[in-house]
């Protein structure tokens, strides 16, 4: 058996590593933090005298050590083993020690109850370590020779007291002590916080700071607020703080050993001390800016003496903890590393990241202090080390590592403070930041360039646009740069790109005028730059698509910009800037030209990648649509400026001289740059752009779809649609702030209004033509008698645009004789191009479709709110007599019919630019006087209906009433997918836009149902009765409730879509309508019939993998789900008599549901027929799924039976 361990035969070198090890280990110390902070609050002050203890022992332990006399006099070999086992001593105690010591302190928790007995423990602990801090402050001055003596036990001979900064190893010592007094301090002055009034104010004078307890009359006191030096604990007359930083600095190479530890100490009491000075400082001021006049002349100039003193030592203090930033910007920070957050790990790399961590998280404290240079300095740097400097493999994986001790960075650090509000807050702070981005910018935009002179100097005016746009059209904008490859040309992209998303998202860069000009002329510039690279094929070195997401980068953020700007009304000169910038006609037409352009080369860049050509080139179009809007809003607000003083002057019975002329200039600018907007845009209206390259030719009516360039015309209305939405969202803003004005008030705006009428009516035309020429069959068009002056059979093109102005001088309106709009829309109507466009073909004629809808949209919105005059607008009488509004309420009703008879999933793009329709809807059914017959308002119904019961269908399990979609009370379980497939990007994204859809349809149908008349509700009614009983729409002899078999029945999705549409109808409409009441009897009892139909065990289970193609049959479980949730919504409503043969059946539904469940199994298999499924290939057997039971919606179902038993006995007492 072997004996023992000799434990004597290691050498120190390994007892050292030995330790080192252990002392250093993450887990020991979380194990000791833990158990601290689960510690009763009773046994924190013990915990803290056990400390004491221990550090008492280890002082002692650190003074047997000899070796420290025998330096001079031992040989060379003993000289270095000697040093070297003091020095492993010195670095266990300041390095390893220290730490364990310090994170024992910071757990400990301070409470009411045990605050006085911590508050004695800290004291003995201090007391412990005043013997040596009291040699190093004695005397009103820094005495380190004497301080080391008094750690190391002896005395230091007179060439060691002379050259004390050559002992090895010291900062060890002092790193030691001043950790531990910081630590100590932090918890009293924790514990004082929570002590009553009298024990508070003898501990606070006991460390020099009794002015942090000081209240009342005791403020007037200016004794009461004169606090000590930072270490009075210690000595009374004790040196300051900067005396023993200065000392250190100087005195202690960079090289020496344990020196990072302790200027991160020093930093961390420079930060204590600072918060001490501030509250003297706000003290003081407080005390100057007395208004009761209680300080005589002498008594504030001896205020103003004491102040100055603290007001110089927080400068130098935070001169001191800056010239580590200086350090940082001149390139200190080269190698890209990162930090564990352990003061045992600090080097001379991990340095300079826990300072700026410190830096950082403290900015409050130090930056009213900090002179404007080091101001700029430490925002440049936050700025590098944020976008500019390569992120580290571990900044790319933080946000996929769950570890809290999760390594940080100079860059992680930088950009939590970017996050952080405090910056925002402080309008120093934010002007430094914003002076620095636009410098970061700037430097970022100029790597693009190779004439680095020239170019460079340009970046500071204006782009000539008018310039631009003339080579532009003269094909003259030519790349003269040579091959530039630059050094690092990802990179640049990345850095540009990540600076731009910075700018869009975060608030206060216009409040700087200055600042915002030149961020918006960066951009331009860079828009010209990447343009110019893109027309000239200059990207040889560079990936064009990035240059194009670059490219929408830059209107995203000049977007974000100008609507940050337009939420605070700029003076006059500020607007005349900004309106020299955006406001020109140049610049509104490079915003619609270069979106052209770049759309123009997107075959040759894409290629084959059509989903990513589709999301790039749509994205772009739609920021540049949403800067027209941002525009026209802006500018219109700006022009309701005088309308709206008026009404409110008016409102309140007075006004003001001052106020009326106040914004005069301001209006008149934006009057000016909104008519400019409405110019320009009407100049695109001209002609419809063709692909043909001839100068001059002639084409046929029936050829124009085939020939129409659609990219340009996409942009066209796209900037149309933006333009008149934002006159919309000015108009409804301005309203709302007004909703008492009278009608003579309202008139103001009108006047306003009729500056741009004209043009929004030149709009209407330009979407009626695009309408008839490239969306109907114009063969057979002549002998439809709507227009009175005919489309011509050709059309002259010219300079690759067909001429349509002598059509649209000529195109006037038919009025119809009833005043109504029939269900029969043209007989020309291109049906068959729908059922394309929903596959998937033709995204841009699909996007300029969906456009078109928004654009008409936004003109019947624009109609409904202010009536135009007749000499302005071709449409008087009636916002709704639109020639065009039969056709698209025909093609939009076509369009949700096609969605619904889709047999597979539709293509999810056109589930976006169905969006325009929808919206178009939306618009349609919010005005009450929309004069339609019954049958087209029951088209109009039924086309929802079958939309809604598709994306039902598509949905599967996860169909819910519109209620979930803001949260519901039955969501009390949320589970993991239970079943083990791997859900998709694609399986999510393709829900998103089903919910998108879904939610889309419901509110356009709640829009049409909440205005309703009786006669249009009466339609509306019958058609949800209709789905729910199952009667199909195309023939009355066929049901789709079904029995099934014993597995439970189906229903088709016109039956759900008539569950969730009568639950719209339910929250939207009063229950006092008595066409709605005689309905309610057939309505819930359809309902329970559905549940009859489809109750089986099978409802409570999953399928366990994704279906490859839709069921044809909503999901059963689903549905009976909806049905119960519809049921207690009309249980609960008291305006509602319901049946007693109702009662009675859901007292007894949740019984039938639920019976047998118990016995219900975790999993099952089910054979399927094979009309219900569709991947059964012929000749196979019948295949089978497999089944989960669905725990989640079984909680949602026995949730929704217990409401509505609730329900029922709280509602119907009968």
């Amino acid at each position: 058996v072997p004996g023992p361990f000799p434990v004597a035969s290691l050498s120190s070198h390994k007892c050292f590593e030995s330790l080192a090890t252990l002392l250093s280990s993450q887990t020991l110390r979380d194990a000791i933090c833990t158990s601290i902070n689960s510690m009763p609050e009773g046994q924190s002050s013990r915990c803290i005298e056990e400390l004491t203890v221990d550090l008492t022992e280890t002082l002692k332990w650190m003074k047997s050590c000899d070796d420290f006399v025998d330096l001079e006099t031992q040989g060379e070999p003993r000289l270095m083993s000697r040093k070297s086992v003091f020095h492993q001593r010195a670095e266990l105690f300041g390095r390893y020690l220290s730490e364990l010591y310090t994170s024992v302190l910071d757990s400990i928790t301070v409470t009411a109850s045990n605050t006085t007995l911590v508050a004695k423990s800290v004291e003995r602990l201090v007391n412990t370590i005043r013997p040596n801090l009291s040699q190093l402050m004695r005397n009103e001055s820094i005495n380190p020779s004497e301080f080391i003596s008094s750690v190391v036990g002896k005395n230091l001979s007179n060439k060691q007291c002379a050259n004390w900064q050559k002992i090895p190893s010291l900062s060890w010592f002092f790193a030691f002590f001043f950790r531990i007094y910081t630590s100590c301090r932090s918890l009293y002055l924790q514990s004082v916080g929570l002590m009553p009034p009298n024990l508070a104010i003898e501990a606070t004078e006991l460390v020099g700071n009794s002015f942090i307890v000081c209240c009342g009359k005791e403020w007037t006191n200016t004794s009461n607020i004169i606090a000590e030096g930072y270490f009075a604990w210690i000595v009374e007359s004790a040196g300051s703080l900067w005396e023993v930083i200065e000392i250190l600095s100087q005195s202690l190479p960079r090289n020496h050993s344990g020196f990072t530890t302790l200027f991160y100490t020093l930093h961390v009491m420079a930060l204590q001390r600072l918060e001490d000075l501030n509250r003297q400082i706000n003290a003081f001021d407080f005390l100057l800016e007395d208004g009761t006049q209680q300080f005589d002349t002498e008594d504030r100039e001896k205020t103003e003496l004491l102040k100055d003193p603290c007001c110089l030592e927080a400068t130098r203090l935070t001169s001191f903890m800056m010239n580590y930033v200086r350090t940082l910007s001149s390139g200190g920070t080269n190698r890209i590393s990162s930090w564990d957050m352990s003061i045992c790990s600090l080097d001379e790399d991990s340095f300079h990241i826990a300072t700026w961590r410190l830096l950082c998280e403290n900015i409050d404290i130090w930056s009213s202090h900090a002179s404007k240079k080091d101001l700029k300095n430490f925002f440049s740097n936050l700025i590098k080390f944020s976008f500019v400097q390569k992120r580290s493999c571990k900044d790319e994986e933080g946000s996929d590592c769950q570890d809290s001790c999760r390594e940080i960075t100079l860059h992680t650090i930088s950009v939590e403070l970017l996050c952080d509000t405090i910056i925002y807050d402080q309008k120093v702070l934010l002007k430094n930041l914003v002076s620095c981005f636009c410098g970061a910018l700037k430097k970022s935009i100029s790597s693009f360039m190779t004439r680095a002179d020239e170019d460079n100097a340009l970046l500071n005016i204006s782009p000539d646009m008018m310039e631009i746009l003339n080579k532009l059209n003269n094909e003259k904008l030519v790349c003269t740069y040579p091959d530039s490859t630059h050094a690092h040309g990802v990179d640049k992209y990345r850095i540009c790109e990540n600076l731009l998303n910075f700018c869009s998202t975060v608030p206060g860069f216009h409040s700087n005028s200055k600042s915002f000009l030149q961020l918006i002329t960066y951009i331009l510039h860079l828009e010209r730059l990447l343009l110019l690279t893109l027309l000239n094929r200059h990207y040889e070195s560079c990936n064009p698509i990035e240059l194009i997401r670059l490219f929408i980068c830059c209107r995203r953020a000049m977007q974000n910009l100008v609507l940050k700007f337009g939420k605070e009304y700029p003076d006059s000169k500020q607007y005349s800037t900004f309106s020299e910038l955006l406001g020109n006609s140049y610049s509104l037409i490079w915003l619609l030209r270069s979106v052209q352009e770049i759309i123009g080369l997107s075959h040759e860049i894409f290629g084959e990648h059509i989903d990513q050509k589709k999301n790039t080139l749509f994205s772009l179009v739609d920021k540049t649509s949403e800067i027209f809007s941002t525009l026209a809003n802006m500018n219109s607000k700006f022009c309701l400026l005088g309308p709206k003083k008026q009404i409110g002057s008016s409102l309140k019975h007075t006004a003001s001289e001052s106020d009326t002329s106040e914004h005069d200039a301001l209006e008149n600018s934006a009057l000016e740059h909104v008519k400019t907007m409405a110019e320009q845009l009407e100049k695109t209206t001209a002609g419809i752009p063709v692909t043909t390259k001839d100068c001059k030719c002639v084409i046929k009516i029936e050829n124009s779809y085939d020939n129409v360039c659609w990219d340009k015309l996409l942009c066209t209305m796209s900037c149309i649609g933006g333009f008149l939405w934002g006159l919309v969202s000015a108009f409804e803003s301005t309203m709302k702030d007004y909703p008492t004005a009278s009608s003579e008030e309202r008139k103001l705006m009108l006047h306003y209004a009729s500056n741009f009428s004209r043009s929004i009516a030149k709009f209407e035309t330009f979407v009626d033509i695009c309408l008839h020429v490239l969306f109907m069959e114009n063969k057979d068009f002549g002998s439809v008698d709507l227009i009175s002056g005919r489309l011509p059979q050709e059309l002259d093109c010219e300079n690759g645009f067909l001429n349509i102005e002598v059509v649209m001088d000529g195109w006037t309106m038919h009025q119809l004789k009833d005043n109504k709009l029939q269900s029969d829309g043209p007989p020309g109507m291109k049906r068959s191009l729908l059922e394309n466009l929903l596959n998937g073909e033709g995204p841009f004629v699909a996007f300029t479709l969906r456009e078109l809808y928004s654009v008409s949209a936004a003109i019947v919105k624009l109609k409904g709110l202010i009536s135009f005059s007749g000499n302005v607008c071709r449409k008087a009488c009636n916002p709704f007599q639109h020639l065009s509004l039969n056709p698209m309420v025909g093609t939009a009703c076509i369009a949700l019919q096609k969605i619904a008879d889709m047999s597979d999933w539709p293509d999810m793009f056109s589930l976006v630019w169905i969006d325009g329709i929808l919206r178009y809807l939306e618009v349609l059914g919010t005005f009450p006087g929309l004069n339609l017959s019954k049958e087209l308002y029951a088209q109009i119904v039924n086309a929802h209906v079958s939309a809604i019961g598709k994306c039902i269908l598509l949905q599967g399990k996860s169909a819910t009433l519109p209620t979930h979609e803001i949260g519901s009370s039955t969501k009390t379980l949320q589970l993991q997918n239970t079943s083990g497939y791997v859900v998709t990007k694609n399986i999510i994204d393709r829900q998103n836009r089903l919910n998108s859809l879904i939610s889309r349809l419901r509110l356009s149908m709640r829009n049409f149902v909440s205005v309703a008349s009786n006669m249009h509700l009466s339609a509306t009614l019958q058609v949800i009765e209709r789905a729910l009983v199952g009667v199909n729409q195309y023939s009355h002899s066929i049901y789709e409730v079904e029995t099934g078999t014993s597995d439970g029945g189906t229903v088709s999705s016109d039956v759900a879509a008539g569950i969730d549409c009568l639950y719209l109808v339910l929250g939207s409409v009063p229950g006092n309508k008595r066409v709605f009441q005689r309905t309610v009897p057939s309505l819930v009892g359809a309902l329970f019939n559905i549940v009859l139909h489809l109750q089986s065990p099978l409802i409570f289970y999953i399928e366990k993998l994704p279906p490859l193609c839709p069921d044809l049959h909503p999901e059963a479980g689903a549905i009976v789900l909806m049905c119960v949730e519809v049921i207690t919504s009309f249980v609960g409503r008291h305006t509602f008599q319901i049946d007693a043969c109702h009662v009675s059946q859901c007292l007894h539904l949740p019984v039938m549901l639920f019976k047998g469940f118990k016995h219900l199994l975790a999993d099952r298999s089910v054979s399927c027929s094979s009309e219900n499924i569709r991947e059964q290939i012929a000749g196979q057997p019948l295949a089978s799924k497999e089944y989960l039971l669905d725990r989640q919606f079984s909680v949602d179902m026995y949730a929704a039976c217990c409401k509505l038993l609730c329900t029922v006995l709280r509602h119907q007492q009968r």
